[in-house]
């Protein structure tokens, strides 16, 4: 939101002067000398493109104008100019003015300006109708530091840092209700408390900042531009959340904040809002950031399952299709460490694994365990991947994972995690080694449920092992690189359409700057697949004799649900992939293959990178950058 609005509002384009021209010696004022504006007339041009308005009058010899524009603003120039991003109808007058005074009539005249300049669509979209709080899992999600800063700079909140004052469970609301603002509610939660510094009027007399009870409020916000100074002296123009005077929020730093609220936007996606208070007195900056939805995990970094299973770089497919699975074994004990009688079958279906824990498993490390033998190898010279999933349909406290040699000493990973019922828990280790320093003549994967419920359901997927590869763009084999600089021809493609499959009149324009191409979801787009096509599409060819890998960084401000990604040939059959991917607002999305060939097993004459964005949010900017592609070695 840095610098999204560069108009001025209510900006005098002309010097501000009152004075004029007078004689070096001056007997005083003759009343009968003022001048008049009878018959006086003054032009006025309106610009609708920029919002601007000139008024030109030239004044009698011995006369100046006096222009009062809005009430508010003067000027003595012949020329006069106003501007504002904002629609509406507006005032000049015209006064006339000599060594002897005013006019005491005026001429006035009204100009309007048809549109707004400044569209606040998509950030209401963003910040409307959503339950927003404080996200206390963040580090720095309140802080504070020098003005004109992002007020993390003296003191940033470590996650729960607060957890024992009444803020993070508060609430704030916003609606739409005018063109630029609305309603905004505040609940200050379960506890009824609302968390206020110390130096305010309600802290007066405590030691510390604490918590009082200031109840639940509806009030009003606008979205307003105001000038910003920051640390250094630069002055700019910055959009504020701006809420009615003495109104409530999370945290009250200061009377002057809770009398006249006014929060500079450092950012704001679909998902999280970073606002900055700066105290009028320059002596400090507050800093604040909320998130809405669901509450966020305990493991605030908890990975997805977002590798590619199919990819040509995953040596497990070998074992999963039998070509180098040995054997499953089993130790299941009971609490005495006697081995059950009946040990339980593991079944192995495509990449799935199924197990289910026999009554009479003991309650201790080592008491249920269960692992896959393979012929895999692994070089103690190189560093790999991996990933699998797994579910349970009962909480399994401290499942143990190994993935080592079979002689179970010589570890890539040994690690106990806790499994929840009916949540799959992802286990993705990247760039690991193995422990001893020496080859591995045979891969283990190795768990134990010891402690786990009789009779619960184990379900372990996409387990996926790899050598770890490198892709990075500034890779002097990254082809695409001939792309962006234009030694590779390229040219973009697209086709978006209404609900009932009916071409826009206008389609969206792309811009490419560098590393990155940019694209703003048009109005009026369907919400169905293919209802949102661009494309990028290159004179680069490929081998169908080669493997190669791809990855580019996608970012959205808004949530973009199922976007096709499509990396193909100019025909738009020989894939290296296709699938459709869910893109969070404000969360970069990586996107990597590894190994991939091409679908047909033919050459490709030319590389196409295909979306579809197709019921994705209409004003959503789509940033698509760091885009690699390399051969495989």
């Amino acid at each position: 939101m840095k610098n999204l609005f560069i108009y001025s509002i209510g900006v005098l384009l002309t010097g501000v002067m009152m004075t004029a021209c007078s004689p070096e010696s001056f007997d005083g004022a003759d009343p009968n000398g003022i001048p008049s504006v009878s018959d006086v007339d003054f032009s006025i041009n309106v610009d609708q493109e920029t919002n601007q308005m000139i008024a030109t009058y030239t004044p009698q010899p011995g006369t100046y104008p006096v222009w009062i524009i809005n009430g508010t603003t003067y000027s003595t120039l012949q020329e006069v100019g106003y501007q504002n991003p904002e629609a509406g109808s507006y005032t000049i007058d015209l006064k006339l003015g000599n060594r002897n005074g005013f006019s005491q009539g005026v001429v006035s005249k009204s100009f309007t300006f048809n549109e707004t300049k400044i569209d606040y669509s998509a950030d209401f979209k963003r910040l409307c109708d959503k339950e927003w709080r404080i996200a206390n899992r963040e580090v720095a999600h309140m802080g504070c530091g020098p003005a004109g800063t992002d007020g993390a700079g003296w003191w940033s909140a470590q996650p729960d840092d607060k957890k024992d004052f009444g803020v993070y469970d508060d609430r704030i609301t916003f609606t739409a209700d005018t063109r630029k603002g609305g309603s905004y509610t505040y609940s200050a939660g379960e506890d009824g408390m609302t968390y206020v510094n110390v130096g305010t009027k309600w802290g007066a007399g405590a030691d510390a900042d604490i918590d009082v009870a200031l109840g639940n409020q509806t009030s009003t916000w606008t979205f307003e531009v105001y000038d910003w100074e920051d640390a250094d002296g630069n002055v700019s123009k910055q959009t504020y959340i701006q809420l009615a005077a003495n109104t409530l929020f999370p945290y009250i730093s200061g009377d002057a904040q809770y009398e006249n609220p006014k929060f500079r936007i450092e950012e704001l996606t679909a998902k999280k809002m970073i606002l900055v208070y700066d105290a009028p007195d320059r002596s400090i900056a507050w800093r604040f950031v909320l998130t809405n939805g669901e509450d966020e995990p305990d493991n605030n970094d908890t990975p997805s399952a977002d590798w590619d299973y199919a990819s040509g770089a995953n040596l497990w497919k070998s074992v999963d299709d039998g070509t180098l699975f040995e054997a499953f074994g089993y130790w299941f004990a009971d609490d005495s460490w006697t081995a059950l009688p009946t040990q339980p079958e593991a079944t192995h279906n495509g990449d799935v694994y199924e197990l289910t824990i026999p009554e009479g498993t003991g309650g201790s490390q080592w008491q249920g365990q269960f692992h896959i033998d393979t012929k895999l190898t692994a070089s103690a010279a190189k560093a790999y991947n991996f990933y699998l999933v797994m579910e349970a349909d009962s909480d399994c406290p401290g499942v143990t994972f190994k993935l080592t040699d079979a002689g179970d000493s010589n570890f890539f990973i040994e690690e106990r995690n806790d499994v929840k019922a009916d949540v799959p828990f992802v286990l993705k280790r990247e760039g690991v080694t193995l422990k001893e320093g020496k080859d591995a003549d045979a891969i283990r994967l190795f768990f134990d449920f010891g402690g786990a419920p009789a009779g619960t359901h184990i379900k372990i997927s996409k387990i996926y092992f790899e050598e770890d590869v490198a892709i990075k763009y500034d890779d002097a084999n990254n082809l695409w690189k001939g792309v962006d600089e234009g030694t590779v021809g390229s040219e973009f493609g697209y086709w978006f359409a209404d609900d009932s499959w009916t071409a826009l009149p206008t389609q969206p324009v792309a811009k490419h700057s560098g590393d990155t191409y940019e694209i703003t979801l048009p109005e009026g787009m369907g919400g169905s697949q293919w209802q949102g096509q661009f494309h990028i599409d290159t004179k680069l060819t490929a081998s169908a004799a080669k493997a190669y890998h791809f990855k580019m960084v996608v970012e959205a401000d808004d949530d973009c649900p199922g976007v096709t990604i499509k990396l193909t040939d100019a025909g738009d059959t020989n894939f290296f992939c296709e699938g459709r991917h869910d893109i969070q607002g404000g969360k970069p999305f990586e996107f990597v293959l590894k190994g991939a060939t091409l679908k047909e097993g033919k050459d490709a004459d030319a590389v196409r990178l295909f979306f579809d964005f197709g019921g994705s949010p209409a004003g959503t900017n789509i940033k698509i950058s760091k885009i690699t592609l390399i051969e495989a070695q």
